[in-house]
């Protein structure tokens, strides 16, 4: 897409932090307006786990107690008033698969078996908070207010080559009958173009995939930094996404040290964040 730039700038940024029970929480700007849904990114703050988990740790895949994490997951719950019994969670692989989940899905996991492998999710069930884990990986939120249909997907570089953001659009579409041109989407907090560094192989093939050059700046020793943002944005305009119904929140993980863990920045010495996503009875 070699007219990005001009159509990034038809594109929202804004992000807020909300507080609540000692806990923070960043939302983007523009789906706040929309009284339909709600959604959030965890932050860091305010759970029981300990260094270097601190301390609002949301996985059950690192080496933090699992009873700490079930605490965090009560904690941050009961401060965002969601029914934790709700919570239906992704099973991501770093791919593009989506799938469809309702009320019968509630609980996987988190207290009950896992979903089958995905990394993205879709509901048109208000009972369903979809939820979705990142640690530098992006966060992909979209609404259909025609249909009442949400999906939410988790986006790392693979899935993001893979087009996890555009396959979710596609499931909006295939399973709730959803006009692209009516989705309103939104891309989370992520690691930055400026502190994502890959092979230089890697932001070639970005740079193939996305027909954009500017998705990818060299960098000495064969490396190069990739725009994580612009891939998934491109994504959703190929899907048929309008840019006057894109926003971003901008806020980055591995700068943010203070808010987010970041895996990239701390390897496996951190804990994860969440996003959720669920439309409003």
């Amino acid at each position: 897409m070699q007219n990005f730039d001009s159509v990034r700038e038809k594109i929202h940024s804004g992000n807020s932090i909300i507080e609540s029970g000692g806990l923070r929480l960043a939302v983007d700007d523009r789906l706040s307006e929309i009284s339909a849904i709600r959604h959030g990114f965890s932050t860091r703050v305010g759970g029981v786990s300990p260094v270097p988990f601190d301390s609002l740790n949301m996985s059950l895949t690192r080496d933090d107690n699992k009873a700490n994490v079930f605490r965090n997951y009560r904690i941050f719950c009961d401060a965002f008033g969601l029914d934790h019994g709700s919570l239906v969670l992704v099973n991501h692989e770093h791919g593009a698969n989506v799938v469809r989940v309702d009320r019968s899905f509630c609980g996987r996991g988190l207290t009950s078996e896992p979903l089958p492998f995905c990394d993205g999710m879709v509901t048109d069930d208000p009972a369903v908070t979809l939820v979705t884990l990142h640690a530098d990986c992006s966060c992909v939120y979209l609404y259909d207010p025609e249909h009442g249909a949400i999906g939410l997907a988790h986006a790392g570089w693979k899935g993001t080559l893979k087009r996890v953001a555009q396959r979710l659009a596609e499931k909006l579409t295939a399973e709730y009958g959803s006009n692209p041109r009516r989705i309103i989407g939104a891309i989370g907090p992520r690691i930055c173009f400026d502190c994502f560094e890959v092979g230089e192989e890697i932001g070639e093939e970005f740079a193939r995939e996305f027909d954009f050059d500017g998705i990818a700046k060299p960098r000495k020793c064969g490396k190069a930094y990739a725009d994580i943002e612009a891939a998934l944005l491109i994504q959703l305009l190929d899907a048929g996404l309008l840019p006057g119904n894109l926003s971003t929140m901008g806020l980055c993980t591995f700068e943010r040290s203070d808010l987010f863990f970041s895996y990239r920045r701390d390897r496996t010495q951190t804990g994860a964040m969440i996003g959720f996503l669920k439309l409003n009875n």
